[in-house]
């Protein structure tokens, strides 16, 4: 059956109920069987007809009563009137769909497409709220100014931002997979249950992956180190280049990359924070002038400064801290500089330069370590010494 042929039908069902609504007379004088005979009849086209015809008739016919007299028989009459209808509808689609519409509109089959809807309609949430929090947070790390250049953003940001977007997603999928599993019918209590039984079994047993997250959560809220940070653990020194929940990858200089799990931490030295210093230890010859030479490394100290390669580095004067100690062939002399984090070593190279060259033009003397020997029969003072230097 075509779907014209039903809209023709479902038309001439709707002129009849409208014709028994709007006139008591049809509906006292039609008995409800016989109403109900032709309402099944809608199936044959010739009978549809002949329906059309009777009611045109009917309604020509009819007189104007009390409508009193019709009130007691038309509830009854139109109540019939529905559910045939329903019926002519619901047996006209079951033509349309065949055996997959009766399937699907009863028992198991409307148990399916429940079950079905409600794991779309979690799965596109779960999509939905996955794309927001990890479009934002790299939306908000990969941010550019109106130039182009990327915000830089603080490493503390750099570090817990990732982790917590891998905590979403953790979480999200643990909670699709049980959603997913009640909705097929699998009883989640047990797994539940199980899941709890596990977790205590888990934490007697793995006692040192639960110090490793403990503590490796406490160092990430004090934000004591993160990504990209100089740090120094233990003997280990390097570069801090990625950090998880229970340890953390630290490359030296040399390209090796150590894996160090938070709960073998004692202590953490972090060279990179905030600010630094470029520590000079400078050795001169005991014959040489000590002011002379605090003035020549403020001289150089200016000079640095004045650089506007290295002034962008330098975020203090040179401060001489003074004659710092006396060692076996030199006095020392310490200076600093304060500079922005991971730069101290940079300024420091630079200056050992500019230092050894402003040493050599001006005659000071940078002593290593030498020994003097002494040849003769006691009578020292008439026997010159013989130096010798040890590289």
């Amino acid at each position: 059956m075509t779907g014209s042929m039903l809209v023709r039908r479902l038309g001439a069902v709707v002129a009849l109920v409208l014709a028994l609504w709007g006139n008591p007379v049809l509906a006292q004088n039609t008995a409800t069987a016989d109403v109900e005979k032709l309402v099944r009849t809608l199936e044959d086209d010739k009978a549809r007809a002949q329906l059309v015809g009777q009611l045109k008739l009917l309604l020509k016919a009819q007189e104007p009563v009390d409508k009193a007299v019709a009130e007691p028989t038309s509830p009854a009459l139109l109540s019939a009137i529905p559910d045939k209808i329903e019926e002519s509808v619901w047996s006209a689609l079951g033509r349309w769909g065949g055996g997959a519409f009766d399937f699907l509109s009863r028992g198991i089959g409307q148990r399916v497409i429940g079950s079905l809807i409600s794991i779309g309609s979690v799965l596109l949430f779960t999509q939905i709220v996955w794309r927001l929090v990890s479009g934002s947070i790299r939306r908000y790390l990969e941010r550019t100014d109106s130039d182009g250049n990327t915000i830089e953003r603080s490493r503390r940001v750099r570090t817990l931002l990732p982790l917590l977007r891998l905590v979403v997603r953790v979480v999200l999928t643990v909670m699709v997979v049980l959603i997913v599993l009640s909705e097929l019918g699998v009883n989640i209590a047990p797994l539940l249950a199980g899941a709890g039984v596990v977790g205590i079994a888990v934490g007697f047993g793995a006692q040192k992956l639960v110090q490793d997250v403990i503590t490796g959560v406490f160092i990430l809220i004090e934000d004591t180190i993160s990504l990209g940070d100089v740090v120094r653990i233990g003997s280990l020194s390097g570069v801090v280049e990625g950090m998880s929940i229970r340890a953390l990858k630290l490359r030296d200089a040399s390209g090796n990359l150590h894996s160090i799990p938070f709960s073998s931490v004692d202590s953490i030295t972090n060279m990179s924070k905030d600010f630094a210093f470029a520590v000079f230890d400078v050795g001169i010859a005991y014959a040489e002038d000590v002011d002379r030479v605090i003035g020549v490394l403020e001289d150089l100290g200016a000079q640095m400064q004045a650089d506007p390669l290295w002034s962008v580095k330098i975020t203090a004067p040179l401060e001489i801290l003074g004659l710092d100690r006396f060692e076996a062939s030199s006095v020392v002399v310490k200076a600093r500089f304060k500079t922005l984090p991971l730069q101290q070593w940079s300024v420091m190279r630079e200056f050992n330069r500019r230092m050894k060259k402003r040493f050599d033009a001006d005659g000071i003397e940078i002593p290593f370590p030498q020994m003097t020997l002494w040849f003769g029969d006691g009578q020292l003072a008439k026997l010159a010494p013989v130096t010798v230097g040890e590289a």
